[in-house]
């Protein structure tokens, strides 16, 4: 009796730590990410609700993206929310478009392009920032992330 109980411990506590193996998450083969922010000003006051892409200079490799807060501050996601951005030189673009039924522009809508990562002109829609800062080709705007801590970056739109 005491073998099979010793048996059956032995083959519970095996299948117990197959079970958390099999449970371990993954190892993430994205490209790394660094946390990286940076603050949004127009005219030297902070901006709030604009969306700010990072698209890298290089023209491969993913971008990041964040949406400034009262303060002008914004976290810049690659992948899940708030990771940074992956190490590298980026052109930026800042837009903040308002919508004439308050409403923001929706993967449905057939005004929607997610390959330009840039809010689509809308009819109605007005840009509330200088339109030359919505495109890379316009907005004369790029930042370096390096691969370790990164001070937050600083973008002041002049109108």
């Amino acid at each position: 009796m005491n073998r099979i109980v010793s048996h059956v411990c032995c083959w519970g506590a095996l299948v117990g730590v197959l079970l958390a193996a099999g449970c371990a998450k993954a190892p993430d083969k994205r490209p790394k990410r660094v946390p990286f922010s940076a603050k949004v000003t127009l005219d030297g006051a902070p901006v709030d609700g604009a969306t700010v892409v990072l698209a890298p200079e290089s023209g491969t490799g993913p971008a990041a993206s964040g949406m400034t807060n009262a303060e002008g501050v914004c976290a810049f996601t690659t992948f899940d929310s708030r990771d940074g951005a992956v190490p590298g030189r980026y052109l930026v673009t800042v837009a903040k478009t308002s919508f004439p039924d308050g409403a923001p522009l929706t993967a449905e809508d057939p005004n929607y392009d997610p390959s330009t990562a840039v809010v689509a002109v809308v009819k109605g829609s007005q840009e509330l920032l200088p339109v030359k800062y919505k495109t890379a080709k316009t907005s004369g705007l790029t930042v370096e992330v390096k691969d370790g801590e990164n001070p937050p970056a600083a973008f002041d739109l002049k109108k």
